[in-house]
């Protein structure tokens, strides 16, 4: 009798990622992701805004020097005397704009440069405003207002991009790093996120939605299956430390790749399993991966893993994310989150972050 009463329980207890347990109110306040940027010189779309909508965005500091060609009074910028190992972004559209190994101390007060990180990061014109000529420098993906750029720099270059710390963001991170993203489905997104935050190499795990058509979908729209989309995460990753081919060996022990739209009790095309590739190289290193797997005699059941052709990412809301660090307690995370977690630990102990 007792064990039928805890098999009741359990039943009970294992409601699937899509009832109650994920439609609890919203929490308010962070959620905890340390928001790392992914370096990304292969952009090929320009930001534009209005100017309401970069207010909506911008501090007002920031809005008066990037879109309005302020500049901030000298020595003010806390990035003036950083001496740290890391990034400097755009601080409207995060473009990688300059690298820590090209800053030098110029004794101007303003956090100056001799090179840009990439070649797609700055753009120099011409700006006789304030009865002077100077070369105005500008990002080159959403056109923000940076500073100026001088011929009094030092070698190699001889150049002193003088730029306003406010129209920056920096991010402390090894300059050997190569940071890349994956993106991968495979049933609720709250287990995958916390199985591929535990895997070496990553920087950060983002719960999102994608492989459907709906711009800005919610949860509640992909969960009526109206969006096309399924629930994934977006994976930060230094390459240095973590292969494509080592982060398809942790999606497969994540889960079962045979299941059909679902993943355990999450069942839907919501839940389906889809690895996306960025790339050729990508896609045909799935499909290697995929044929030898389902040589090694493992499966009794062909593989229901979709590999398609990656379009966009939606981050899903708030609440969603490192869901199962903040609720330990909760029922789904107890009863199938955690035990997903431990069974994929248990097949990549190599992988796994010290």
């Amino acid at each position: 009798m007792k064990q039928i009463l805890f098999l009741i329980v359990i039943a009970s207890t294992l409601i699937s990622c899509a009832q109650s347990s994920k439609q609890q109110k919203k929490q308010e306040g962070n959620s905890g992701k340390s928001g790392f940027i992914a370096v990304d010189t292969a952009w090929t779309t320009k930001v534009v805004k209005t100017a309401a909508e970069w207010k909506k965005i911008l501090t007002p500091e920031q809005f008066y020097i990037t879109r309005q060609q302020g500049t901030e009074s000298p020595f003010s910028s806390p990035l003036y005397e950083n001496h740290e190992e890391g990034i400097y972004f755009c601080v409207c559209c995060q473009n990688p704009l300059f690298s820590s190994a090209t800053k030098f101390e110029s004794g101007t007060g303003w956090p100056s440069y001799f090179a840009p990180f990439s070649s797609k990061s700055v753009s120099v014109s011409k700006d006789d405003s304030h009865g002077m000529s100077r070369d105005e420098v500008v990002c080159q993906r959403c056109n923000a207002h940076l500073g100026h750029v001088f011929n009094d720099g030092p070698k190699p270059t001889g150049l002193r991009y003088c730029m306003d710390g406010i129209a920056l963001t920096f991010q402390k991170q090894s300059l050997n790093a190569k940071m890349s993203k994956a993106y991968f489905a495979m049933g609720c997104f709250w287990c995958m996120e916390t199985i591929f935050e535990s895997i070496k190499g990553v920087s950060e795990v983002v719960s999102g939605y994608s492989g459907g058509d709906k711009a800005n979908p919610t949860y509640e729209e992909v969960g009526r299956k109206t969006t096309g989309h399924a629930e994934a995460i977006e994976i930060l990753y230094d390459s240095t430390q973590i292969t494509w081919p080592e982060l398809l060996r942790v999606y497969f022990a994540a889960g079962d790749p045979t299941q059909v739209n679902g993943q355990g009790p999450d069942k839907g095309t919501p839940y389906r399993s889809v690895l996306f590739y960025r790339n050729e190289t990508e896609k045909q290193q799935i499909e290697a991966y995929m044929t030898e797997l389902s040589k090694s005699g493992k499966y009794d059941k062909p593989f229901a893993v979709a590999v398609e052709p990656f379009k966009v990412f939606w981050k899903a809301e708030e609440y969603h994310q490192d869901f199962v660090k903040l609720n330990p307690q909760n029922s789904y995370v107890q009863y199938e989150s955690l035990p997903r977690l431990a069974r994929t630990k248990e097949q990549v102990p190599d992988l796994l972050k010290k």
